[in-house]
C-alpha cells in the first residue's frame, strides 16, 4: 500500500521535473524567439506524437510543412532546431568546429560501436578519418571494379527467379547483393554461408535494436538500462558479432603474414595496421562499416529501381545510354572508363537521392554560439538536419515532387550547394560516398541492360531508421529486354 508520505515524494519529483523542463524549454524559446515551435507536452516534448520510426517520418515532415524551414522543439528534455533550412547546413556542416554528434545519439550506439569513427569526437574523430580516407579514395574505390561486376552478376541471376511475379519486392535482394559486396570489399572475404547469415543477422539486430532503443528512454541511462529487455538482446548480438568477426580479423592477420598486400589497402588492411587499434577496437569500426556499406547503398538501389519504373520514358533514356555504351554483350565487365561516361546515369541517381536520401535525418550539436540573421543559436544547442524535406523545398526545386534528373545538369545546379545532401556534407561528410556510387551504378548499369522495372502502383510508407525504408517494402515488376535468351 502507498503511504501518504511516498505519495508526496512521488509528487514532489514529478513536479520538479516538470518546473526543470520547463526552465529549459523556455530559456531556450526566448534564445530563439525568431522560430516557431508546435504544441509542447512537459518532460516529453514532441516526443508523444513519435510512437514508432513511420511516427518520426510523419511529424518531422509535418513540422516543416506547417511551420516553415526552422522550428523549435523539444525532445524530452533537449532543446533542439529542426531545420530544412540550406543556409543552415551550410553554417553548420560546413564549419571544422561544429563536428561532434548529440550525446544522445551516442548514447544509444556506443556499447556497439564505441569511440568509432561514427561518434569519436574533434581530433580524434580527424585521426581516424585520415587514417582510413585512402582505404575509400578514388583509386581505392576503383580497384574494386571486378568484384563490383561479380556480385552485380549474382543479382542479374537471382532476378531471372522474379521475371514472371506480378511484382517483387528488390529490398531484400538488393540487401543480399550488397551485403555479399561489402563483405568481400571491406573483408577481403565473404566467409562461409553460415558465417555471412550470422554475421547478416547479428549486424541487422543491432540496427534494429538502435530504433528500439530511441523509444525507450530508460535505455539511456545504464543504471536503468540493465532492467530493460533490449540491452539484454544487444548485448547477446554484440557476443555474437564480435565472435564471428574475430576469426575474420584472424584470417586476415594470418594473410597478411604470409603475403604481401598488393594495390591499395582495404579498410581492414588500414584497421589492422594501426598500432593504436586493439581488436576490439577493429571490430566496432567494422560494425559500423558493413552495415554503413551495404544499408545506404540497398535503400539507394531499392528507391532508383522504384523510381525508373514509375517513370518508364527516363528508364528508357537510361537504358538507351547504358546500350550505346556497352553494347549487346549483357554479359560483360563494365570498366571503370565505361563507367565515367554514363552522364545520364549519374543524374537518375542523383535525382533519387533527391527524392529518397538514404540517409534522411542527421545531427550536430553546436560547439560555440552561431550567429544566423537575426538570432544567435546557442552553444550545445542540438540541430536535427531534415535533407527529405529541404530536397522537396519548391523554393530550390521547381515542382520538387518530380522525378526529373535534368535538374543536375550543371547548368541547372542550385548555386548552393548545401542545397543537396543526402550523403552528409562539408567537414564531416560520408567517407563512402564514392564506394556507393560507384557501385550503384555498374548494378543500375547491369540491371537496366537486362530488365525492365515497371510500375506496380505500390505505395511507399516511409520511416526514419538507420536509413530511409518503406515498411511496406519497395515493389516493382521485374521483365527480361527483348534482346534476352
Amino acid at each position: 500500500m502507498i503511504t501518504a508520505g511516498f505519495l508526496i515524494i512521488i509528487i514532489t519529483v514529478f513536479a520538479s521535473l516538470v518546473i526543470w523542463w520547463y526552465l529549459i524549454f523556455y530559456k531556450y524559446k526566448n534564445q530563439l524567439k525568431m522560430f516557431p515551435y508546435p504544441l509542447q507536452v512537459p518532460l516529453l516534448g514532441i516526443t508523444y506524437k513519435m510512437r514508432n520510426t513511420v511516427d518520426i517520418y510523419k511529424t518531422v515532415e509535418a513540422l516543416v510543412k506547417t511551420y516553415g524551414k526552422n522550428v523549435f522543439a523539444m525532445i524530452g528534455p533537449i532543446p533542439m532546431l529542426v531545420t530544412a533550412d540550406p543556409k543552415i547546413f551550410s553554417i553548420i556542416l560546413g564549419s571544422p568546429k561544429h563536428i561532434n554528434k548529440p550525446l544522445v545519439l551516442t548514447t544509444i550506439i556506443n556499447r556497439a560501436v564505441e569511440n568509432s569513427l561514427i561518434i569519436a569526437k574533434g581530433d580524434e574523430w580527424r585521426r581516424q578519418r585520415k587514417l582510413l580516407n585512402p582505404s575509400l579514395n578514388y583509386k581505392s574505390v576503383m580497384q574494386n571494379n571486378k568484384l563490383f561486376n561479380k556480385h552485380s552478376d549474382g543479382l542479374i541471376n537471382k532476378l531471372k527467379e522474379e521475371i514472371n511475379n506480378e511484382s517483387t519486392d528488390v529490398v531484400h535482394i538488393l540487401e543480399d547483393f550488397m551485403f555479399e559486396l561489402s563483405l568481400e570489399t571491406i573483408l577481403g572475404e565473404t566467409g562461409t554461408e553460415c558465417d555471412k547469415i550470422k554475421t547478416a543477422k547479428c549486424i541487422k539486430l543491432l540496427g534494429q535494436i538502435v530504433v528500439r532503443k530511441l523509444f525507450s528512454p530508460l535505455t539511456y541511462f545504464t543504471i536503468t538500462e540493465i532492467f530493460t529487455k533490449v540491452y539484454w538482446e544487444e548485448r547477446n548480438a554484440i557476443k555474437m558479432t564480435h565472435i564471428i568477426l574475430k576469426e575474420f580479423i584472424r584470417r586476415k592477420q594470418k594473410e597478411q603474414r604470409d603475403l604481401k598486400i598488393e594495390g591499395c589497402p582495404t579498410y581492414i588492411d588500414i584497421l589492422l595496421g594501426d598500432k593504436n587499434n586493439r581488436e576490439e577496437d577493429v571490430i566496432k569500426q567494422l560494425i559500423l562499416v558493413i552495415p554503413a556499406a551495404f544499408d545506404t547503398t540497398t535503400s539507394s538501389l531499392s528507391f532508383t529501381l522504384y523510381h525508373l519504373a514509375k517513370s518508364p520514358e527516363i528508364q528508357q533514356k537510361a537504358y538507351e545510354e547504358v546500350h550505346s555504351i556497352l553494347g549487346e554483350d549483357i554479359h560483360q565487365t563494365i570498366t571503370n572508363q565505361q563507367v565515367a561516361q554514363m552522364k545520364y546515369l549519374d543524374l537518375v541517381i542523383k535525382e533519387s537521392l533527391r527524392l529518397s536520401p538514404a540517409v534522411p535525418a542527421y545531427t550536430r550539436t553546436l560547439e560555440e554560439d552561431v550567429i544566423y540573421e537575426e538570432t544567435t543559436l546557442p552553444k550545445g544547442l542540438m540541430v536535427l538536419m531534415i535533407p527529405f524535406m529541404m530536397h522537396i523545398d519548391p523554393e530550390l526545386y521547381p515542382d520538387p515532387e518530380k522525378f526529373i534528373p535534368e535538374r543536375f545538369l550543371p547548368e541547372n545546379l542550385n548555386p548552393n550547394r548545401y542545397s543537396y545532401a543526402p550523403f552528409n556534407l562539408g567537414v564531416r561528410n560520408c567517407i563512402g560516398k564514392l564506394y556507393a556510387m560507384v557501385s550503384m551504378k555498374i548494378a543500375l548499369a547491369k540491371l537496366l541492360l537486362n530488365y525492365e522495372f515497371v510500375d506496380v502502383h505500390h505505395q511507399l510508407c516511409l520511416s526514419v531508421e538507420v536509413t530511409l525504408q518503406s515498411k511496406t517494402g519497395i515493389r516493382v515488376g521485374i521483365r527480361k529486354r527483348n534482346h534476352m535468351k
